[in-house]
Order: structure tokens, then C-alpha cells, then sequence
């Protein structure tokens, strides 16, 4: 009877350590999967190829995911992805409604927590945050580290970390599909946390634009002022087709002495659908005045710089997300080879110009007030005013 239960233990045991070898090989995989993918892209080749820290990174991320669960080795992954300044680059789990929620509850007296938050300056980083109705905390827990929880449960909402290039990322634990998702660039602008939900305001901010179901608009506000509204330079054949039929239509008609140019909300796309408007507003022989906000990103981006090369130009509202440098032309996705973890590269250069920007955003030239009124609205009192 000795002998079986000898001869049990040793078969368990040697299960476990075949376990834990497998284990690591797959982790292994995975990084050398990623870390292969990262080094094909245009801004690694830019911005890290050769550099001495980030091979170091790698080598520490090695030793780090030896005996590491799932959730352990992204967050150590996502280290490699974060070190690159490029935030067209994307990381998550992938997909699986199979998977449980990701709900860890940390020993925190959310009480005692809510007050110090509480005395938080609102351009913080730290602070309490809404998002449907509900709050969060996010609060300082290590060098350059930070973390969110619901401050009705304890239950961990997000990691946020520290940079090389002085911005922030974030691990969202968001439940299914995607138990949890890298956030480039989540740093807070006017109380919202770029790339998220959460907000440090529960009233409407008139950053805020509700587009509707149409990209693209003109209408003269009055005698001397024509509203046109940009709001998606999406290079599908779809959105280019419709952009170019409603270029057509504004065609001659931008005579008023001042253009709002509205790109709130222009989650960027291609030339391919910008460039027309971009050369018709070079030929406006008025003043233009942009409307920009933190989700004015990618080639919206770009198109504000474009623009601010003339002088008739002022741009107004709000800092823009910083993710203008680098993109995908094609759209590939890089599923690791344990099929848990997909990695979106990208593929396009971007330009020199256009770094100074990554991660940063482009400041408005006149700021605009969330809460006092429209922005159109106090656009039209600015340029009044002039």
C-alpha cells in the first residue's frame, strides 16, 4: 500500500513539474512572438531599435513570466508594447466569452480612501472618477504606479502606470469578452481619462459633440459665419465615397468672412478622405477656426497641423489625444501563439513632425470652457469679440 501511495506522489509530482515546464514554454512563446512582432514595426525601428534599456526590459520580462498565471504575464507583456511611443500600437486578451471576469478585491477601507481622494486637485491624476453611474478611486500605490477600484466594493477596475516617454498607460479589467485591455496614453485631460470611460465629471461637458449618424456638415450660423463639421476621415470606400460626394456639394459655397471647422470627436483615418477638405480650406479665402477636443486623434491630428501652417487659422477647445505619429494602412492583427494575447502593429512611418506631438496632444490656441455654454456657441463670442 506504501509503495502505491509513493508511486502516486511521484506521478503527481512529476505531473506538476511537467506542468509548470509547459507553462513556461508557452509564456516563452508568447514573448518571443511579441517581441518579434514589435521589432517589424516602423516606430520600434524608429525609436528603439538598438537600444540598450529595452533589450534589458526584454531579459527582465523573461525571467519575470517563468512561473507567471494569465493576467501576470500581459501586465509584464504590455511592459514591452508600453516602452514604444506609439499609440496606434494595441494589446489585449483575446476575446473569449468563455472566460471569467477578472474580479480581484483589494484590502483597501474605501471610506477612508474616498476622503483623501476627495481633496484631490480636479487636473490630478489621482482623484474619484464616474463612469454609468458609479465611482472610482484612483489612487497612488507604488513608484510610478497607480491603481483604480470601485469605491463600492474594493473590486480592482485598472492599473495605471508610468511610461518612458512620460505619459501614462492603463491595464482596464473589463470583464468579458476582453478580461483586460492595454490603454495607451490614458492620461487625464479636463477630468476625462483618455481611452476610458471614467471621468472626474458627472455633469455634460460641451467638449462632448453628439455627430450623429452623418460625418460630414455644412450650414451658414449666420450672415458672416458657416459651420463644417469633419467628423470621421475613415479611408473606407464607404466613408470616402460619402466624403467626396458631400465635397462636392460645399463646393463654392464657402463664402462667409469666418469657418468654424469642426473636429471634435474625428477619430483620424487617411489623406485618402482628408486631403480634399485640407486643400479647400487652404483656397478659404476667411478666418478658420477649429473646434478640437481629447477624441480629435490620428490624422484629425495631423490635419490641425496641416492647418495651422496658415495664418489664418485659430484653434480652440481642448488639448487632442496625442495618437498622431505612426498607424496601420492594414489593419493586421498578431494572435500569440497560446491565442490568449493579440497584438495590433503598425505599419506607417508617420513623421518627424508629428513625434513632437505622440503621447502629448496638440494645445488649443484659446482654451474653451466645459460648462458655460455650447462651444459653438462660444466660438461665435470669440470670434465676435476679434
Amino acid at each position: 500500500m506504501k509503495k502505491l501511495v509513493y508511486l502516486f506522489l511521484f506521478l503527481l509530482a512529476g505531473a506538476n513539474t511537467f506542468n509548470a515546464f509547459a507553462q513556461k514554454d508557452i509564456n516563452h512563446a508568447d514573448l518571443e512572438a511579441l517581441y518579434t512582432a514589435i521589432q517589424k514595426t516602423p516606430s520600434y525601428k524608429k525609436l528603439l531599435k538598438g537600444d540598450k534599456s529595452y533589450e534589458q526590459l526584454y531579459e527582465d520580462v523573461k525571467l519575470k513570466i517563468a512561473d507567471a498565471d494569465e493576467k501576470q504575464v500581459f501586465w509584464q507583456l504590455s511592459r514591452l508594447v508600453s516602452a514604444v511611443n506609439d499609440n496606434h500600437l494595441g494589446f489585449y486578451r483575446t476575446p473569449d466569452t468563455t472566460l471569467k471576469p477578472v474580479r480581484i478585491s483589494l484590502p483597501v477601507n474605501t471610506d477612508s480612501l474616498k476622503k483623501q481622494l476627495q481633496q484631490k486637485d480636479k487636473d490630478a491624476l489621482e482623484g474619484i472618477y464616474y463612469a454609468s453611474n458609479h465611482e472610482f478611486g484612483l489612487f497612488a500605490s507604488g513608484d510610478r504606479t497607480y491603481k483604480m477600484i470601485s469605491l463600492a466594493n474594493g473590486i480592482l477596475m485598472a492599473e495605471v502606470f508610468h511610461t518612458p516617454y512620460d505619459g501614462y498607460d492603463l491595464l482596464l479589467y473589463s470583464g468579458k469578452p476582453v478580461p483586460y485591455n492595454l490603454i495607451k496614453d490614458a492620461r487625464q485631460v479636463n477630468g476625462a481619462l483618455l481611452g476610458t470611460p471614467f471621468t472626474k465629471y458627472k455633469e455634460n461637458k460641451f467638449s462632448i459633440l453628439d455627430k450623429g449618424n452623418e460625418n460630414f456638415e455644412y450650414k451658414a450660423l449666420n450672415d458672416k459665419v458657416g459651420y463644417l463639421r469633419l467628423s470621421s476621415f475613415s479611408s473606407s470606400n464607404a466613408n470616402i465615397k460619402k466624403s467626396e460626394e458631400f465635397h462636392a456639394t460645399i463646393l463654392g459655397k464657402l463664402t462667409t468672412e469666418n469657418l468654424i471647422v469642426d473636429l471634435r470627436g474625428n477619430t483620424g483615418g487617411g489623406y485618402k478622405t482628408s486631403r480634399k477638405f485640407l486643400d479647400l480650406l487652404k483656397k478659404y479665402k476667411g478666418q478658420i477656426f477649429v473646434l478640437q477636443n481629447s477624441a480629435t486623434v490620428s490624422n484629425a491630428e495631423q490635419f490641425i497641423l496641416d492647418l495651422k501652417l496658415l495664418k489664418k487659422v485659430t484653434t480652440l477647445g481642448e488639448q487632442t489625444k496625442g495618437m498622431i505619429t505612426f498607424g496601420s494602412n492594414y489593419g493586421t492583427k498578431v494572435v500569440l501563439p497560446s491565442e490568449r494575447f493579440t497584438f495590433s502593429p503598425t505599419d506607417m512611418k508617420g513623421l518627424e513632425r508629428d513625434l513632437a506631438y505622440e503621447s502629448k496632444g496638440i494645445n488649443p490656441d484659446v482654451a474653451l470652457d466645459l460648462f458655460k455654454s455650447d462651444w459653438i456657441t462660444q466660438t461665435l463670442e470669440y470670434i465676435n469679440k476679434r
